[in-house]
């Protein structure tokens, strides 16, 4: 495997989740013109589409599918295959998204083929971007080889590949995954899974409504929002009356009406933690919380655009934890839920306690083949049965990936309606532990490797002084030395 060291920084613009809307599950047409903002689908959990395509929002031809004998993330990957009856022939899936001219994107994928029908001869898996202008034409393509037969088998291999920037009058780029075989009746099947074409310019900035208040909660630094916008929409203080940690180390979130304004509170850890196991203990009566107030804890990630297609195809990386009986005092008031919340199996609610406890804890396991959740009484590390309140394992097709997402706790209004009881609310996180998940030096996002993903981390916080994510020598700056350690350890982590 080569190690890619063309890395740049990925920073994201901050989306603002309110609500999901319709479903807008469109295929996308292969020519050129207009496409939606990110690929449809990315990791290949959802298929077939509703026009009869293998993988629901891909375009193919050749031999095309869906599978579970190889994969990096989730439970399916996309495969493509020969043989053609002798004859030279390429299988394809592709998609068209939106582009502009200077803009510059990197590949992310994850690749590989199996010992019982590895890729033989010159058959080879590649994957080919070709930039459009408004007629469909194409004004160049660059490409990189993911698979051949030298390849080893019976593992993904995970690919790093920064394209140039989009050529002038680019209006759209063609994004596709081919298998490639010659006369000589090569065999073989590759898969192909955790797909990003992540924009890296412009730059998108992930902070604009967090202004510069932070607190230090738990060993971590956390940002608070500034901001009229959502969830709700609603008016997000960064005053110490909203957010606050205590003498006792407890983090104080709150909501208050000042001069007639109802204003709410959130709070985001400037660490991108990765796979691995996040635990809170709160400290309030959760069956208490007016019918208008949503407590959350949970994964969100940055994405470079928005739109209501993205929400259904491929959300934020979101999973929550949330209490709130969403403006229905009858309605019970715990839920884990992957976004969006209306896609069947991707919410399961609960009911607390009458009376719910003061103490309780709540965690979600966030690994490669799902996210595992659980509730329950008290502050033990472990329940025992009888103080377990709810769990459920999530395997649907919204898995959240690692990347940049980073956990958040907020305290916010339905829709931005006041408290039915017309009071101030509060609530407590008494700690917040992560449990990493087969970490090791240089795996920055806690993915369980240390490869190209990382180096775009290390990279974008070079030069950094104090605490950068970077900073694996511990000397307080990120330099060469640090990117010498994580050279060398390059790879898949320990167990």
């Amino acid at each position: 495997m080569t190690i890619q060291t063309d890395c740049i920084r990925h920073s994201l613009r901050l989306l603002q989740f309110t609500t999901v809307a319709a479903f807008a599950a469109t295929v996308v047409a292969v020519g050129g013109g207009d496409g939606p903002c990110s690929a449809h689908n990315p990791s290949f959990e959802i298929g077939p589409g509703e026009n009869g395509e293998p993988i629901a929002g891909w375009a193919n031809s050749g031999n095309v599918g869906r599978g579970n004998g190889l994969t990096a993330h989730g439970s399916w990957a996309a495969w493509l295959y020969g043989p053609f009856d002798g004859n030279a022939g390429i299988s394809r899936l592709h998609i068209t998204v939106e582009c502009t001219a200077g803009w510059q994107h990197r590949l992310e994928v994850s690749a590989g083929h199996r010992g019982a029908d590895a890729l033989i001869g010159a058959a080879r898996t590649a994957f080919t971007v070709t930039w459009l202008d408004t007629s469909g034409s194409s004004l160049g393509a660059d490409s990189v080889i993911l698979l051949n037969a030298d390849s080893p088998v019976n593992e993904m291999i995970e690919i790093n590949e920064l394209f140039n920037p989009a050529p002038s009058g680019t209006t759209s780029m063609r994004l596709e995954f081919s298998f490639i075989q010659t006369t000589a009746q090569e065999t073989g099947r590759a898969y192909v899974d955790a797909f990003r074409m992540a924009r890296v310019n412009p730059s998108v900035y992930q902070w604009g409504d967090f202004g510069s208040t932070s607190l230090d909660f738990a060993d971590r630094t956390w940002r608070v929002k500034s901001a009229y916008t959502g969830p709700g929409p609603n008016s997000f203080s960064a005053s110490s009356n909203n957010a606050t940690v205590r003498a006792d180390g407890s983090l104080r979130l709150a909501i208050t009406q000042t001069g007639g304004q109802w204003r709410c509170s959130e709070v985001v850890v400037e660490d991108v933690l990765g796979y691995g196991t996040y635990r809170f203990k709160t400290r309030g009566r959760l069956d208490l919380l007016d019918p208008n107030v949503v407590f959350g804890l949970f994964l969100w990630e940055y994405v470079e655009c928005y739109a209501d297609e993205v929400m259904w195809w491929n959300p934020p990386n979101e999973f929550d934890i949330e209490f709130s009986r969403w403006g229905q005092p009858g309605n019970d008031v715990g839920q884990f839920v992957a976004q969006p919340y209306w896609w069947g199996g991707n919410t399961s609610r609960f009911a607390l306690p009458n009376p719910a406890p003061e103490d309780m804890t709540h965690e979600f396991r966030w690994a490669a083949d799902g996210v595992y959740c659980r509730s329950w009484i008290g502050h033990a590390d472990e329940p025992t049965p009888k103080r377990m309140v709810h769990e459920w394992d999530y395997f649907g097709p919204h898995q959240p990936r690692p990347g940049l997402a980073r956990v958040h706790l907020n305290l916010w209004l339905v829709n931005g309606n006041a408290p039915l009881d017309g009071q101030d609310q509060e609530i407590s996180i008494v700690s917040f532990d992560f449990e990493p998940e087969g970490t090791c030096l240089g795996d920055l996002n806690s993915d369980g490797r240390v490869n190209g993903a990382d180096l775009g981390l290390l990279i974008g916080d070079w030069g950094n002084a104090g605490n950068g994510i970077g900073d694996l020598t511990g000397d307080g700056l990120v330099d060469g030395a640090d990117l010498g350690l994580m050279i060398g350890a390059w790879g898949e982590c320990a167990n």
